[in-house]
């Protein structure tokens, strides 16, 4: 297609599922290719809703700052990953930024075009909610572990994250962190001397070794466990 953009690139965002080749192919032809280098900025908080974005390469952090500056990472999008489901299905202002943390490319689909399609689709719509939903309910267990879990905990939850797909069976894996300590740190909501004091107590313990970004879990059932516990 002129736009680059295929049905294919946008089938596999759960929010375009229920919509029919036929949509897709409208939808692709109104979509963009967005290529960002390391650091730069997709939007910031406040910028206006016009585009749900596909993370076709790369990573995307998506942060807020307080008005004193400081930064809380809210969570990293990968390929594969959306940014902006809110935005289709109220239009408001961003209510965060949105950063590549690589060279990245992302896929640009009009906000107002895929309400457009909502409105005649009811399956699409509920697919929205389903999704929303899902956003509630992580939402609330990362509320759930700012309350009930300290540091250190929350820290080797997020570790468990990062454990590839295929090493999901394995004890003992090791892990590449996706961002700097820096980004961690803002991540969990925390400064960064108080995230190096988490590392070193999961190391103290045994629970973890690091080098830099690549991290090794000792025993992953045994951190789960801690996480838990």
């Amino acid at each position: 297609m002129a736009s680059g953009v295929t049905i294919y690139d946008l089938r596999g965002a759960s929010l375009m599922a229920p919509f029919t080749d036929e949509q897709l192919e409208t939808l692709a032809a109104d979509s963009t290719v967005v290529r960002l280098d390391r650091g730069t900025s997709l939007f910031v908080e406040g910028d206006a809703s016009d585009n749900f974005y596909i993370v076709r390469s790369g990573r995307i952090r998506i942060t807020r700052r307080s008005s004193e500056g400081t930064e809380l990472g809210l969570s990293v999008v990968e390929g594969g990953g959306t940014i902006g489901d809110l935005s289709v299905m109220d239009g408001r202002a961003r209510s965060a930024t949105a950063e590549s943390i690589d060279d990245a490319q992302v896929i640009a689909v009009p906000a107002d075009r895929i309400r457009s399609l909502l409105k005649s689709s009811p399956e699409a719509l509920m697919s929205v909610v389903e999704e929303l939903a899902s956003i509630v309910r992580r939402l609330t267990g990362t509320q759930s572990d700012l309350v009930f879990l300290d540091l250190p905990r929350r820290l080797a939850k997020l570790l468990l994250t990062y454990i590839p797909e295929w090493r999901h069976d394995a004890n003992e894996v090791t892990v590449e962190l996706p961002m700097s300590q820096a980004g961690i740190a803002a991540q969990l909501g925390v400064a960064r001397q108080s995230l190096n004091t988490a590392l070193r107590t999961l190391t103290r313990d045994g629970r973890i070794t690091a080098d830099g970004r690549r991290v090794r879990l000792t025993d992953v059932a045994a951190l789960k466990a801690y996480v838990r516990s």
